[in-house]
């Protein structure tokens, strides 16, 4: 087996760097052109800024914006089986809160976004900085999972169980927003294999016998930093029928290390702002978000995007420090990948909206029974407060 340590890059996150950050309180929310929350009353369709408008308890951010649940499963799409990415859970909780809890990445996040500079940009006006806390996990199997010996031809079990804190740097004037992500979790924990099984038992679909082969069996200790800049490049609001299309480009260094640069955007019914929708920052099951208290009744929208990733390192294939029963070199693996979703949102209530997607993305593995190309399906529950 192939000891890891050298295959962590150092890539420095420059991608923020031309987009100002906002350390310190700001003004109110306001919208970065008049027509986009329409203050007349009759447009059934439009946001009443009067209604809408981020609360500002002292120009401070709230203390608690809301909530999100992800559900991620291959299960999810028609027809697909069970194998690759396999499914993920995450819970995330927005506002202030995520930045005060014990346990709290923040602080540590705060550092990196200094080590980088992102703290001394100029910040200016229209800006305002948000912040979200995750708890989540994410496994990975084989094609076959009913084998229990290791399979060296095919993508090996894997699993990560995870903390994560997210700050959105967002700028109303420009509209662009950078998100930065600090990521702390393990690798290889044996209670992935249990949790998988129950619930595939409670399903009536089949355990899986090679978890004792997972990467890192046994536990090890893992991480990431991230950072992405979104610019919105093309937007009209109306009543009726909106859409708006942005531009991202992100990088991350750790257990996936990797540059990415894509497009997404959505049309339809749209009464929230640009910023509170993400899909492109998603990574497997962290979707790095934050929940924001708009009004979502009349949320009826369809997006879609894509990107490409040039990857460096994916710990969940390549393993890490610890010897791993299958694993892959790096020269084994595609470094170029294209990912791409589609999907739909639905406003339930004034504080909640659902969505549902597709995503899908190009083959990591270059050879063997692991070469194929994985979709997978996701719904997401957003409650603000």
């Amino acid at each position: 087996m192939n000891i890891k340590k050298n295959h962590i890059a150092t890539i420095l996150l420059a991608l923020a760097s031309s987009t100002p950050v906002a350390q310190a309180s700001v003004a109110p929310f306001q919208p970065y052109q008049a027509q986009l929350f329409a203050t007349n009353t009759a447009m059934a369709n439009a946001v009443n800024t009067s209604l809408v408008r981020y609360p500002t308890y002292g120009n401070q951010e709230k203390y608690n914006s809301g909530y999100a649940f992800y559900v991620d499963n291959d299960l999810l799409v028609p027809g697909s089986d069970d194998r690759d990415y396999t499914g993920g859970l995450a819970l995330t909780l927005s506002g202030k809160r995520a930045s005060e809890y014990w346990f709290s990445l923040d602080a540590a996040l705060s550092a990196t976004e200094s080590l980088l500079s992102l703290d001394a940009l100029d910040g200016g006006s229209g800006q305002r900085q948000l912040h979200s806390i995750e708890f989540g996990a994410t496994a990975f199997t084989p094609g076959d999972v009913e084998g229990s010996e290791a399979n060296q031809s095919d993508r090996p079990y894997a699993s990560l169980f995870y903390l994560s804190n997210t700050r959105h740097h967002i700028n109303h004037n420009t509209k662009t927003a950078v998100t930065t992500t600090l990521t702390v979790g393990a690798i290889g924990l044996s209670i992935a294999g249990d949790i998988y099984n129950g619930i595939h038992s409670t399903i009536g679909s089949d355990k899986g016998e090679g978890w004792s082969h997972q990467i890192s069996s046994g536990g090890e200790l893992t991480a990431r930093f991230g950072s992405s800049r979104q610019q919105v490049v093309a937007s009209n609001y109306t009543p009726g029928s909106s859409y708006e299309i942005k531009t991202l480009a992100q990088g991350s260094v750790g257990y996936l290390t990797e540059l990415s640069f894509g497009v997404t955007g959505r049309w339809g019914r749209i009464n929230t702002p640009w910023w509170t929708f993400n899909p492109a920052n998603a990574k497997y099951t962290e979707k790095s978000s934050a929940v924001t208290p708009f009004k979502r009744t009349n949320d009826l929208f369809v997006f879609g995007g894509f990107s490409s990733h040039v990857r460096g390192y994916n710990a969940f294939l390549q393993g890490q420090w610890k010897n791993s029963d299958v694993s892959y070199d790096r020269d084994e693996l595609n470094t170029i990948i294209h990912e791409a979703w589609a999907g739909v949102t639905v406003g339930i209530n004034t504080k909640t909206n659902i969505s549902y997607f597709v995503r899908g993305q190009t083959s990591e593995i270059k050879q063997g029974d692991g070469n194929r190309s994985p979709i997978w399906g996701g719904v997401v529950f957003n409650y603000s407060i």
